[in-house]
């Protein structure tokens, strides 16, 4: 009897390593080869024993084809869509269009940096510039520096970052308000867009 079972044995892990291997076995020889181990068995003594040892090697190699069989389909199937990397969502820059109003010429200057020119006034004596920024589309401008310049002063840098900045330039003399100018939703990305005019400052 143990031979019969040392050659189930070999022919089921047989199929096992096959199965590991990726190949899928030959269940009609394996099948073919059990039959022949229980016909070379001397089964005369205890064929109810023999009839155990073969059912439960066809039923270990059943068990080994289903597990080759689900490997083989998932290798058909094909591989689930790669998932897209999340989207950084970080603070969006804000696009607005930049607008002036006023009575009084205010221009970008050449070159590279954020820098506002406007012409001499004889009237003016003073220039009051001020700074302002909002951290959204949908809040009120906060002033941030205000500064006083000579008539002759007729030019400043402005720090734009990515909020929409404001700044006001008034131009003083002989006790009243001479000229005006208000340039609103600046940004450093904007910069260089063309300028909607307005009629009035407000």
């Amino acid at each position: 009897m143990s031979e019969l079972e040392t050659a189930l044995a070999a022919i089921v892990a047989e199929a096992r390593a096959q199965v590991a291997a990726g190949r899928e076995p030959d269940v009609a020889v394996l099948d073919a080869r059990i039959a022949e181990a229980v016909r070379r068995a001397d089964s005369a003594r205890d064929t109810t024993a023999v009839d155990e040892l073969e059912a439960s090697a066809r039923r270990k190699l059943g068990e080994i084809m289903s597990i080759g069989r689900a490997r083989a389909l998932l290798a058909r199937e094909p591989a689930p869509p790669r998932a897209k990397p999340p989207v950084q969502r970080g603070r969006l820059t804000l696009r607005t269009r930049p607008t002036i109003t006023g009575s009084l010429d205010v221009r970008r200057a050449e070159g590279e940096g954020y820098e506002l020119t406007w012409d001499p006034v004889p009237t003016v004596t003073e220039w009051e510039v001020r700074f302002s920024e909002r951290p959204d589309l949908r809040s009120s401008y906060t002033e941030r520096e205000r500064f006083v310049l000579a008539a002759a002063e007729t030019s400043i840098e402005v720090p734009l970052g990515d909020n929409p900045f404001r700044v006001n330039v008034l131009g003083r003399g002989r006790g009243r308000l001479q000229r005006r100018a208000l340039i609103s939703g600046l940004t450093r990305e904007g910069w260089r867009e063309r300028w909607q005019r307005r009629p009035s400052a407000s």
